[in-house]
């Protein structure tokens, strides 16, 4: 707790000082636009009982958050990749699904294929995510075959729910209008080889983690994605800072959760979390406006928040899933680190 206290004391002291007032009011009305996101998510998504109704709210969180062109093209780029990823991770699971190990090995290559385009930048966002979901989807099918189809139908529809909520929340709002997207970045060909070294880099990261976590019996979904986002970091100091953050944002998530609890188990009302579903991404998302170098953590905060706080009742109480969190990204760094000793050897 001491450490926390720290941690949030130089938060505070290295907030922008520059214009305060326009830097405050910027920042407020992106995390009353968050916090407001967020609830009506969590409606809509209680109202038709979506099985991923968290996946739904951070998913608004996210894509309301450290926006490169626009929040409707990151929305537009988050279902395009996840959907992509689900797509061909369920392609892979029916054509090799007697030949487990030749499976593997087609993951690889698509996986290659996408952080390839991603380091071209081209459309980035969205080959980002299609690596993401489609590692998450192989080993959904791979621990259920039969889960992989529904599942990865749940966690689409709980997706798009997120981002049109986002994207008419920015509309209504009037915080955004714009419908163009921006594609970006270098061409295809010829191969360029810095981006497909890192890409084979990248990938061989992934392959390592999931034996890991396969024998070893740990998180695997958290491991994964928290592998991919750590890896694209441009150095080792970048990746190491962007870990820490993740932790720090993971922390302060579960804090804040904890501190909900309390109130909810002696008010168990629907209102009452609604209220403080709003404030903690309003609180998440003011440090991700206003938290400069420390800004990653508020992102994170606000992820990690409803995976905790919005979930079914028998999970009401725990911390499993940010606790998972917490061990995918130190799984994540120790395997980072363990490819550039390795690489630094060689």
């Amino acid at each position: 707790m001491t450490v926390l206290l720290q941690q949030g004391l130089t938060i505070l002291a290295t907030l922008p000082t520059s214009d305060p007032s326009s830097v405050e009011a910027s920042a407020t009305g992106f995390a009353l636009r968050s916090g407001c996101a967020a609830v009506v998510t969590l409606i809509v998504g209680e109202w038709f009982h979506l099985a991923h109704t968290d996946l739904a709210v951070w998913t608004t969180h996210m894509v309301l958050n450290q926006v490169a062109f626009t929040s409707f093209q990151k929305g537009v780029e988050r279902v395009l990749g996840r959907g992509l990823g689900i797509v061909v991770g369920l392609v892979l699971l029916i054509v090799f699904r007697n030949t487990i190990y030749l499976g593997f090995v087609f993951e690889c290559l698509a996986i290659v294929v996408f952080f390839y385009v991603y380091f071209c930048n081209r459309l980035a966002y969205t080959f980002l995510n299609a690596g993401l979901y489609l590692a998450v989807t192989m080993h959904i099918g791979r621990a259920n075959p039969g889960a992989a189809a529904p599942e990865g139908g749940q966690m689409f529809l709980a997706i798009v729910v997120g981002v049109v909520v986002a994207d008419l929340v920015s509309w209504f709002s009037g915080a955004e209008r714009e419908l163009a997207i921006e594609a970006g970045g270098d061409p295809f060909l010829p191969v360029n080889r810095e981006h497909l070294g890192r890409s084979l880099t990248l990938t061989a990261t992934v392959a390592l983690s999931q034996l890991m976590v396969t024998y070893f019996d740990l998180p695997t979904n958290a491991t994964l994605i928290s592998v991919m986002l750590l890896t694209v970091a441009p150095d080792l100091h970048a990746l190491l800072w962007k870990g820490e953050l993740r932790l720090l944002g993971a922390l302060l998530a579960m804090v804040y959760a904890f501190c909900s609890f309390v109130i909810l188990v002696r008010m168990p009302h629907f209102p009452l979390l609604v209220v403080l579903l709003f404030l903690g991404s309003y609180l998440a998302t003011y440090l991700a406006q206003t938290g400069g170098d420390w800004a990653y953590a508020g992102v994170q905060m606000g992820l990690v928040l409803p995976m905790i706080l919005v979930v079914p009742a028998r999970d009401f109480g725990t911390m499993t899933l940010a606790v998972e969190r917490l061990q995918g990204v130190v799984i994540a760094l120790s395997c980072a680190l363990a490819r550039i000793i390795h690489e630094g050897e060689n």
